[in-house]
């Protein structure tokens, strides 16, 4: 579980940079990444993780949910409407990602 525990923290961390860099195709690639690897790891049972390194991971999810929400909010493009994560299948709508301004 600790493995576990340490690469979804990594991803997090991803996330994190992608999210102040304001890099939507990286964010949308790394959620899938952890969407795979919470996948499969539902196959594998593990012990107790470190507590201490899942809280530090709770609080990171929490931070870029929170950045994620805001920059959803304020930059339009990057919005993930088009974009749907589940467990079973990770699929995007194959739609075209312009962008178009009316004055």
């Amino acid at each position: 579980m600790d493995g576990l525990v340490e690469e979804l923290l990594r991803l997090e961390s991803a996330k994190h940079k992608a999210l102040v860099e304001i890099d939507a195709p990286a964010y949308d690639a790394t959620v899938r990444a952890q969407l795979r690897l919470v996948s499969a790891s539902k196959k594998t049972p593990g012990k107790l993780a470190n507590v201490e390194r899942l809280l530090a991971l709770s609080q990171l999810i929490t931070l870029n949910s929170r950045l994620l929400q805001n920059l959803i909010s304020t930059t339009p493009w990057f919005a993930f409407s088009k974009n749907a994560y589940n467990a079973k299948e990770v699929s995007a709508a194959a739609a075209s990602r312009r962008i178009s301004v009316r004055a």
